[in-house]
């Protein structure tokens, strides 16, 4: 039996029970993608994240995938965020004057991630970029309704929303952003997760994030819930890659004032999981113009909880 280090991180939090819990493996230097799956069905999180490190050896610094219980995933933002933070927190990434940037390969691509590391040289923010958004689609009024019921939501609370339909944005993951018209409606949802998956599966989208522009924190800037039920996951308290989507959801849609040459957005999450997250998103723009979106980049602070041993055959 091999025995290999894995540790639950909280991503998107500052202390351990908050934010959004993820499994990291920092060196799965060997193991087959059976064994990666049978570890994050192990774990039971929403993703795994799997470590290699290819300094000087690939076209990143290193490669990592992401596990769903049920399935592999192109990109994961929290276990990204949960990952890096882990590997600069053990000194496998040291410490720099200011931000630190390396790569990942992941099934998205190439992606920068960037480490701000605090004057005692402990991991203060860990910021993830993503690809710039793409709109792959906006549902009819007959597939807003459907939703509402779906998704256990006030009749009108989605389709009420007048300034913009729900749309499928992709910043490396294909999600369903939907606008509701208040936190109440957003707080009291019930989704038919069987449904839910069926509606997910139909629209090849890996979940339904649904936010308010009405928030407990003054400072932040959509209140949100994410529901990735097609993936394993009912319901996530910290979703980075649909936090990057909601941010060009929100620019793309004229939904927030544009600061050049970054917008900068505030997702709050996780409340009614009673596990609060803040997720921290950067829209870089070449000018104050919606469709000048550069990049988007998302990220936040994180905790470690666990650290074990895990036996394998």
């Amino acid at each position: 039996m091999r025995e290999i280090d894995i540790y639950q991180v909280d991503a998107f939090t500052d202390v351990p029970f908050g934010g959004n819990p993820a499994g990291v493996v920092p060196d799965a230097s060997g193991l087959s993608e059976d064994t990666m799956q049978k570890i994050a069905r192990e774990m039971n999180l929403s993703e795994t994240a799997f470590v290699v490190d290819t300094r000087g050896k690939g076209p990143a610094d290193f490669d990592v995938r992401f596990f769903a219980p049920l399935n592999e995933v192109d990109l994961c933002g929290h276990a990204t965020i949960g990952a890096f933070w882990l590997l600069a927190e053990t000194g496998v990434i040291p410490p720099g004057k200011n931000e630190v940037r390396v790569t990942q390969s992941t099934g998205a691509g190439v992606l920068p991630v960037d480490i701000v590391f605090g004057c005692e040289g402990t991991p203060a923010r860990v910021m993830m970029t993503q690809v710039p958004p793409r709109r792959l689609g906006e549902l009819s009024l007959d597939e807003i309704a459907e939703l509402e019921r779906i998704l256990g939501a006030p009749q009108g609370s989605i389709l009420g929303f007048e300034r913009a339909r729900p749309q499928i944005v992709s910043t490396g993951l294909p999600d369903l952003i939907a606008p509701v018209s208040s936190r109440e409606a957003l707080l009291s949802m019930r989704p038919n997760m069987a449904a839910l998956t069926d509606f997910c599966n139909q629209r090849k989208v890996i979940s339904v994030h649904c936010f308010s522009m009405e928030t407990l924190d003054p400072r932040a800037t959509v209140h949100c819930r994410d529901f990735s039920p097609a993936v394993g996951i009912p319901e996530e308290s910290a979703t980075g890659t649909a936090s990057g989507a909601t941010g060009g959801f929100l620019v793309m849609n004229g939904l927030i004032p544009l600061e050049e040459p970054v917008t900068r957005i505030i997702c709050e999450q996780g409340h009614v999981m009673r596990r609060p997250s803040v997720i921290q998103v950067e829209i870089h723009m070449a000018h104050e113009d919606p469709q000048s979106i550069l990049s988007v980049r998302v990220g936040g602070s994180a905790a470690t909880v666990i650290k074990g041993k895990i036996r394998i055959p």
